[in-house]
């Protein structure tokens, strides 16, 4: 059962990633890709001629080392935040005569709106770090860095 799901999903995966080429977004993302790793601020990333190559490795493999961790973290905090926000919801709901399964919705709503309206505070950061780790990308698997 466990081997007919895996190809079901590795099929769906397959003919996503088939569609995204076919159609080109796959070009469109490697141009976005490509601008983040122009910023100004990451242009200059990973330059110096002996240490720039070693620098984007260690780029690399600290942020794919640790990101999963991070995330990890991060969805705990998420899960326990919602948790708390619809244990606190729900007596609202109970006096309003709605049930019990409204809460999680409209939790999940709200946690969305306030990422939405905090991206100001998160996503330029998340940004910077992309195209960091784009450059190291392109400058340790090219051998040299990347044109500007």
């Amino acid at each position: 059962m466990i081997t007919m799901r895996l190809l079901l999903w590795s099929l769906l995966v397959a003919a996503a990633g088939g569609l995204a080429w076919g159609v080109g977004w796959i070009g469109t993302f490697q141009a976005w890709l490509a601008s983040l790793a122009r910023q100004p601020g990451v242009r200059e990333a990973f330059a110096d001629p002996e240490y720039g190559r070693i620098d984007a490795l260690t780029l690399l493999l600290s942020f794919f080392l640790l990101t999963p961790i991070g995330a990890l973290v991060l969805a705990m905090a998420l899960i326990f935040v919602l948790i708390a926000v619809a244990l606190l919801f729900e007596p609202a709901l109970r006096t309003l005569k709605v049930p019990d399964w409204v809460a999680v919705p409209v939790v999940l709503a709200g946690s969305g709106c306030v990422a939405w309206a905090a991206s100001g505070l998160w996503l330029p950061q998340s940004l910077q770090v992309l195209g960091l780790v784009v450059r190291a990308w392109s400058v340790y698997f090219s051998g040299t860095p990347a044109p500007e």
